[in-house]
Formats: C-alpha cells, structure tokens, sequence
C-alpha cells in the first residue's frame, strides 16, 4: 500500500468517509475538514500521533496547492469543477494521488492540475 493510499484510508477512518458519504453532513463541507485536518497535523504539532500525524503532515503539500489553484481559482475551470464535485472519498483519493505524485509544493501542484486537465479533456474528446 502506498503512502497515499494510506493517507486516505486513514483520513476517511479520521472523519467517519464512507463510500456514499455526502459533501456536506450537517452543514459541514467534508472537503474543508479533510484539509483542516491536514493543517492542523502540520502548525500544531502533538495534534495527531505516530502514523496518523506523519501521513498528513505528507499531505500539506497537496493542501497549499489545493487552496492555491483550486480555491484560488487559478486552475482551469473544468478541473475546478470537477474537483468540486467529488465525493469525500474520492477527494481523499486525490489528495492521496497527489502525496503519490510527490507534491511539495505550488509549482508542482500546479503541474498536476494541469495535467488532470488534460487528461480530463481528452476523456471528453
């Protein structure tokens, strides 16, 4: 199992993901949460433990190119949109593919979001 695929399977374990579980539970944007558990294993250190709080902090990477492109709107906007529309379960797959793919940083989260889009308009064609 990869680091990434760890990633996810330990924060959908984090916040109760399911399968068919929905964006927003109770007024509550799991996409946000699943990012503030990112950040908070990162600026406070003790939050998490052991295993759990190395695999997010790997994260944190994938977190600031997130906030930077995506909810900077920066990406182009089928990416954004598709993104925005994916369940929790799959956002933590992609962020786990992006701990995968070794993202660092902006620069190379913005070569990934390129990419997906390319891929995604090529799947269109």
């Amino acid at each position: 199992m990869t680091k990434g695929q760890q990633f996810a399977k330990t924060m959908r374990s984090n916040l109760g993901i399911g399968a068919r579980t929905r964006r927003f539970r109770k007024g509550v944007d799991l996409h946000a949460e699943i990012l503030e558990c990112i950040r908070n294993a990162t600026y406070y250190p003790g939050y998490y433990t052991g295993e759990r709080a190395e695999l997010f902090q790997a994260a944190f990477g994938a977190q600031v190119s997130y906030g930077k492109h995506i909810a900077g709107y920066r990406a182009d906007a089928t990416v954004i949109a598709h993104i925005n529309s994916l369940s929790p379960w799959q956002f933590c797959a992609l962020i786990g593919d992006m701990v995968d793919a070794g993202i660092t940083n902006v620069g190379e989260g913005e070569a990934f979001f390129a990419e997906m889009g390319r891929r995604l308009y090529a799947q269109a064609a």
